[in-house]
């Protein structure tokens, strides 16, 4: 379950500095912000939801909440009901209604979000990587047999690059990435020219994550670099599109990216994404592989 840890240490942050708003700080707060998907509570009348406001020193506030825990430590009714969003509809409602503020955890934090300050936050992520013409399942099996990254491995194996994230990420947004998928199960049965159809099968596979102190997505260079990966479950490949893995590492709260874990180890911490998350929506994102997660690869 998303808790938000990451958007509560900013917040703890503040207060242990006498809620004294850094640059440093502030940046991390709306690059948190940004990526949140919070909860808000409404109430049902009429058939109609509505978002619960109250008044506070002349302000019309709704409350956020960052997990469900919290929620249910400031409701007890059984009549309240919560709605899980993304940042965009919490700007989008402020600019709508006469809500002026958000109080983000009212039974722990009791942060407040001022109009102003939501308002001013520009650059919302996108929720939307599909196109209308998407590569086929021929097509992403074509680019899978010809995937050659040996330009973006011949720099990551120089140590003179290490903390060069500007170089790192031109080489990524310039290669074709795996993603390593796992299942219980041996799918080889199911897969035609060695390409599972999730479309036709449903979902079979989980992805990878390395949990070795946090929870990192993982990406490979190669189909060797996958085959190097110890896990008792049966692995599959898939092509990546990164801007939609940078997306979905921020928005799920996770902690970073390890490029080749167990041959390589490249960490990109979650810091370092929010950093540079706009410039991977601009120049790392391929659309025509917005279906590329709906098909499995046989690993030779």
């Amino acid at each position: 379950m998303i808790t938000h840890k990451h958007l509560r240490l900013v917040i703890e942050d503040i207060y242990s500095n006498d809620n004294n708003i850094t640059e440093e700080l502030l940046l991390k707060l709306i690059n948190e912000f940004r990526y949140s998907n919070l909860y808000i509570p409404a109430k049902r009348e009429n058939n109609t939801l509505n978002f619960i406001i109250y008044e506070d020193e002349s302000l019309k506030i709704t409350p956020l909440f960052t997990d469900l825990d919290e929620f249910h430590k400031f409701y007890k009714d059984s009549d309240i009901e919560v709605l899980n969003n993304s940042f965009e509809l919490y700007q989008n409602i402020i600019k709508t209604t006469d809500i002026e503020g958000y109080i983000l955890n009212p039974a722990s934090e009791k942060y407040l979000f001022k109009k102003d300050f939501i308002l001013d936050i520009k650059n919302i992520p996108k929720t939307n990587f599909y196109t209308t013409a998407p590569y086929d399942e021929s097509e992403l099996k074509d680019l899978y047999d010809s995937i050659d990254n040996a330009a973006l491995e011949y720099f990551t194996d120089n140590p003179q690059n290490i903390g060069d994230w500007e170089g790192l990420f031109e080489k990524l947004a310039n290669s074709y990435i795996l993603g390593l998928m796992i299942s219980d199960f041996d799918l080889t049965s199911k897969a035609v020219n060695g390409v599972i159809s999730q479309k036709n099968t449903g979902p079979l596979a989980n992805m990878y994550v390395d949990t070795i102190g946090g929870r990192y997505a993982t990406i490979f260079s190669s189909k060797d670099k996958i085959k190097q990966v110890s896990t008792s479950k049966f692995k599959y490949a898939q092509i990546i599109n990164l801007a939609t893995l940078v997306n979905f590492v921020l928005t799920e709260d996770m902690d970073g990216i390890i490029l080749n874990p167990s041959g390589g180890d490249v960490l990109i911490p979650r810091s370092v994404l929010l950093k540079y998350s706009l410039g991977f929506e601009r120049f790392a994102n391929d659309e025509k592989l917005s279906e590329s997660f709906y098909y499995l690869f046989l690993i030779d």
